[in-house]
Parts: C-alpha cells; structure tokens; sequence
C-alpha cells in the first residue's frame, strides 16, 4: 500500500518493520530453544520459555503497530484530501480573480476599440471632404508613408499605418519571451517584423507624408498661377496690338 510522503504513517511503519524484524529473529531462534529442550540441555526450558514470551509480546506489538499503521494511513489520506480540496479551492479563488482582470482588461481592449472607430470614421470623413476641397487644376501625389512606404498611401484609408503603429506599441511579455501583439498587425516586411523599434511614431510618419503631399500642391498652385499670369498678359499684348 503506498503511502504519504508526509504525516504520522512513515514513523509508525518504521517501528512495524523493527517489530517484525525482531519477531523473525526470535521466532528463529525458538527451532534451537525446543531442540535444546529436546536434548536435556542445561537451562533449555527457561530459554524456551522466555524466547516464547518474547515471541508473543512481538507478536503482540506487530499486530498492535499494524493497526496502528491502518489508522495512520487513514488519517494522512483524509488530511492530504483535506489539503488538496484547500488547494483547488485556493486555486480556483485565485483563477476567478485573474479571470474578473482579465475581463476587465478586455473591456478596456474593447472601449478603445469602440474610440478607434469612432476615430476612424472622423477621420474617413474627412479624407473625402479633404479629397472634394482640393484645388482646381491640381493633383494630390501619391505619397507613401515611412521608409520604403512600409504603412502604404498617405492619401487613403492609412489601415496600414494602424497597423504598423499597433506593432510598433505592442508590449513585452512579462516572461520575457516575445510580445504581445494583433495577429493581424504583424508586418509583411522582414527588418520591421524582427525590429518593431525601427519603426517611427504613426503620426509623425504621416505628417511627414502630408508635408510632402502639401509642398507639392503648393508648388503645383504657383505654376499654374505662373501660366494663368503668362496666359493674362500674352492676352492684354494680343489686345493691344
């Protein structure tokens, strides 16, 4: 039968097999004790007598101690259940307790999901009225966001440019061992993917992107004010002559 690791059985089991041990020993030394009975020897009756006594209060204890150890187990088994069901129950409050976190960090996950599209869609409304405001006769460039335009066109949707920023912000495991990170944000592009920190900040990618996109308006406004200009006075030279 095994038995606990820990408790009251391992003493008592070790007295048991003493008990035992010593009962073998005097229950093999009875053979000679009758023999020398059986051959007159001197002061063989009182050995024998005396190696029977020992023998029955051997016998005696081992039976004792046997019982005892039955109890022993019994107890250590009911305490290790004791200790195991404090355990689950100790585990589980603590489980609930992660859990009730975790659920509120999801809500937390969720809200600033909700503000993201809320956000989003400000900023999709105003892409296409940025789109109808712009100057006659000009061309909005396309212009790519970040080194070899990694987070795509300036001018649109920019969903790659959430992305790479939700990439370049995702934090550390705490066990060291990677981060934690939206499946769906991970970039195709390798040196970004294995170096999320070479990224630059979102934002100041597309204000850069929208400076350049901007310059190129304005320097597309003046040559068509220089060509309107040239136009008006090649009229008034027509005219006059």
């Amino acid at each position: 039968m095994n038995e606990p690791a820990q408790g009251r059985a391992p003493a008592i089991a070790a007295k048991l097999e003493e008990a035992r041990a010593l009962l073998a020993v005097h229950n093999g030394e009875i053979g000679q004790a009758v023999l020398d009975v059986a051959e007159d020897v001197p002061g063989a009756p009182k050995r024998l007598y005396d190696l029977r006594a020992k023998v029955s209060v051997n016998e005696r204890e081992v039976t004792e101690l046997e019982r005892a150890h039955e109890l022993a187990l019994r107890i250590d088994r009911q305490a290790d259940a004791a200790a195991a069901t404090q355990l689950r129950s100790d585990q589980l409050a603590e489980f609930k307790k992660q859990f009730a976190a975790r659920e509120v960090a999801m809500a937390a996950v969720l809200k600033a999901a909700a503000d993201m599209a809320v956000a989003y869609g400000e900023f999709s409304e105003l892409t296409l009225t940025t789109l109808a405001a712009v100057p006659a006769g000009t061309i909005v460039p396309i212009m790519a966001i970040g080194g070899e335009g990694f987070a795509g066109p300036a001018f649109g949707p920019c969903t790659r440019l959430i992305l790479a920023e939700l990439w370049r912000l995702a934090p550390a495991r705490s066990d060291g061992i990677g981060r934690f990170v939206l499946d769906f944000a991970r970039p195709t592009t390798t040196v970004l993917r294995d170096n999320p920190d070479a990224i630059e900040a979102g934002i100041d990618e597309l204000r850069a992107a929208d400076e350049a996109i901007l310059g190129d308006i304005v320097k597309q406004i003046e040559r068509l004010d220089q060509v309107s200009v040239q136009r008006a006075l090649a009229t008034e030279r027509k005219d006059a002559a």
